[in-house]
């Protein structure tokens, strides 16, 4: 019996219009507080920390179901379609926690 769901979604994020660090976290600082507070999702960056114009996100989300997973993966994507920064995701999984065991 499964014990829930996690939505994994690895994002490549293009920020051409920051030229220094301080708007790099300022545009990510957007994106991350857009993905835990609408979505509840744990996000961390993950990669190209000390470019100014590129970071690399992990973000993670759980529930019950598998679909309801999916769908809720598929939602944050749109949502990110949205904003007014260049996302690629790179990476889409759904896993059970007993596939990490």
């Amino acid at each position: 019996m499964s014990t829930g769901f996690i939505g994994i979604i690895s994002l490549d994020v293009r920020l051409p219009g920051s030229a220094t660090l301080k708007d790099r976290r300022s545009a990510l600082a957007k994106i991350r507080h857009g993905l835990q507070e609408r979505y509840g999702a744990a996000v961390a960056e993950v990669g190209s920390l000390d470019t100014p114009s590129h970071a690399q996100l992990t973000a993670a989300l759980v529930q019950q179901t598998a679909q309801a997973c999916d769908q809720r993966v598929a939602e944050l994507e749109r949502w990110l379609e949205e904003r007014d920064v260049d996302v690629t995701v790179t990476q889409i999984r759904t896993i059970t926690p007993e596939d990490l065991a």
